[in-house]
């Protein structure tokens, strides 16, 4: 028997064990104990769980003829245990409408950013399983450095060994709250023009870490462009996704900020938002999805001001 398997598969294989009476009742008091135990499969015990459920959504759109984003690689990324996490969440089929759009958005903003800039380097922080390397049409030139924890950069390498990137794809292993580690990742950025990815990552940080990125990005390497992925508390409460995000609760900063504090903080510290897809105004692909979500009626926009941020920025310094 395998114990980083779920409850319920440990009990179908208890089931079938062909056992005397004498020990009907050690069976008994052993199926009471799996039974109590707390099932981990499904749930969010690191921010690293959160990869396997973002590539479990993105799996699920890749085999949809509806979905927003296609990648090839997501199934295998994020296994079955993606899949049962996006599962146990509140509302999965809303996060996985809202990844794809978020997705969506990221590589729109990305390749208009390449064909438009001088760009050498692209640094993904906090990859997770992202797959953008492989799937996007990119420069082959163009350096592609992924920076995230040992332990998710080996187990994509696993399964990603056999593929070839479309670009000069690099490894930086890193913990962001670590002063010296971010030092690193702006050396290995050096001083040609590079942008930042940071999707779905700010609002685990705590609050310093957020505000050194804002600083230290610019001021120690080249970066001068800046993608990350915005959603307010409004935004959040009116499209009813809080239920959602109380899943990862537990795996945030103690101080980790909303978005709009998040976005205060980015404008702050001199970087303006020189490009946007907003969650509002620029998602008529997903309308007709959206509508067949609402049972065939058009979908009311959400109540909050329509200057409101949510969405994916890229920012640039003035």
């Amino acid at each position: 028997m395998r114990f980083d398997e779920p409850p319920e598969q440990r009990l179908g294989r208890l089931r079938h064990i062909r056992l005397g009476d004498a020990d009907a009742v050690v069976l008994l008091l052993l199926l009471v104990i799996i039974k109590s135990m707390p099932s981990s499969h499904g749930e969010i015990t690191h921010v690293s769980d959160t990869a396997l459920m973002v590539a479990a959504c993105r799996a699920l759109e890749n085999e949809s003829e509806d979905g927003f984003v296609r990648d090839p690689f997501a199934a295998r990324l994020a296994g079955d245990r993606g899949l049962a996490i996006l599962r146990a969440i509140p509302h999965p089929e809303m996060m996985r409408f809202g990844v794809g759009v978020r997705s969506h958005c990221l590589d729109d903003l990305l390749l208009e950013a390449l064909a438009a800039h001088p760009i050498a380097t692209v640094l993904s922080v906090g990859c997770g399983l992202d797959t953008r390397p492989w799937r996007l049409h990119l420069p082959p030139d163009l350096r592609w450095i992924e920076v995230d924890f040992a332990d998710m950069l080996d187990y994509k390498d696993s399964l990603m060994g056999g593929e070839t990137p479309r670009c000069r794809r690099e490894r930086l292993v890193a913990d962001l709250n670590d002063p010296a580690r971010r030092r690193a990742i702006y050396v290995a950025a050096g001083a040609a023009p590079a942008l930042m990815i940071t999707e779905g990552l700010l609002m685990y940080l705590p609050a310093a870490t957020v505000d050194e990125l804002a600083t230290g990005s610019w001021r120690e390497s080249g970066i001068a462009h800046w993608i990350s992925d915005v959603m307010t508390s409004a935004f959040s409460k009116a499209i009813g996704v809080t239920d959602s995000m109380q899943s990862v609760r537990n795996v945030q900063a103690s101080d980790s900020l909303s978005g709009e504090q998040i976005l205060d903080l980015v404008h702050r510290h001199g970087w303006m938002t020189a490009a946007r897809r907003s969650y509002l105004t620029d998602t008529g692909f997903a309308m007709e999805r959206l509508r067949r979500m609402a049972g065939g009626r058009a979908p009311a926009p959400p109540p909050v001001p329509p200057d409101d941020p949510t969405g994916v920025h890229r920012f640039a310094r003035e």
